[in-house]
């Protein structure tokens, strides 16, 4: 539920929508030396203040939107490192389905961005209305803002959010990509496969009755259309008895992506939720060997 703002709440948020955009401002108009032939980087330290900044005006905006702290955007900064990982949770999720590596990955010296997808995160019964392409816009802006502040950007994609990872890099270019349960194949009943084959899931009446998760198969197909596209190295991890993602999948990436550098991993048993299951035991500890095989 929506709450009113009051005055002081209003002016809080207008000091702190200023204080980012100085920061930022700051930032992007430092004038070059030109007896240099190679620029210094930005400041790590007043990158940190800005990113900061940034995350208190984000924590503002999702309290006046009424989402509970628990699912919320995480944001932990490290100031004096100049690498980076954004994490997108799945369709129906938040950060908190990510918080345990977002944490893990913190712990081991990299800002995380662990951040919540628009129309997400509120507590009602109802599924998401918002455009997939309104949350991919998301996942570019939140990419951007890293970006501004490291050398080195990773992004981890959980279902969904794997889906809009691999879309995020037809404008941007990662250093990498890790791709938990990627939504790339639903596990769909064999009149609804028809259905997409045909086109037909697009007809008004059908998408009024399908909704949200026409949404979702929209982007799997157009993140299918990317894989061959890809560039970049690729970590990939899935669950055999994953009852909404079909791990065919994973074996899609294996054969259309090309980098030397690129992993994957096929579980036997652990359902959708794959962090969940195999996150601590094995997958954090893989996931850091691979970002840090990138340097």
């Amino acid at each position: 539920m929506n709450i009113p703002p009051n005055d002081q709440d209003l002016k809080r948020f207008g000091q702190l929508t200023l204080t980012a955009w100085e920061l930022e401002h700051a930032l992007d108009n430092v004038v070059p030396d030109p007896e240099l032939e190679e620029q210094p980087p930005r400041p790590v330290r007043a990158a940190a203040m800005a990113l900061r900044a940034h995350a208190r005006l984000q924590g503002e905006m999702e309290t006046r939107l009424g989402v509970p702290k628990e699912h919320r955007t995480r944001i932990g900064i490290q100031p004096e490192v100049d690498e980076s990982v954004l994490l997108v949770h799945g369709s129906t999720g938040t950060p908190q389905d990510l918080d345990g590596l977002a944490r893990f990955l913190h712990g081991q010296g990299y800002t995380v961005y662990n951040m919540l997808l628009p129309g997400h995160g509120l507590e009602s019964a109802n599924l998401p209305v918002v455009k997939w392409k309104a949350c991919l816009n998301e996942v570019q802006l939140r990419y951007r803002v890293l970006a501004r502040h490291s050398r080195l950007v990773h992004v981890v994609g959980f279902s969904f959010g794997g889906a809009l990872a691999i879309l995020l890099t037809r404008q941007e270019q990662p250093a990498s990509l890790s791709l938990f349960a990627p939504a790339l194949v639903p596990r769909v009943p064999l009149g609804t496969r028809l259905l997409m084959l045909m086109g037909l899931h697009r007809l008004p009446p059908l998408r009024r009755r399908i909704g949200w998760n026409l949404e979702v198969f929209e982007s799997m197909e157009r993140a299918k259309s990317q894989l061959g596209k890809l560039r970049l190295p690729i970590y990939a991890a899935h669950c055999e008895d994953d009852a909404r993602i079909d791990p065919a999948s994973l074996r899609l990436l294996q054969k259309r992506t090309r980098h030397r550098a690129s992993r994957f991993r096929l579980f036997k048993t652990g359902g959708h939720m794959i962090l969940a299951a195999h996150g601590e035991t094995t997958l954090n500890d893989a996931l850091l060997q691979f970002l840090r095989d990138r340097h």
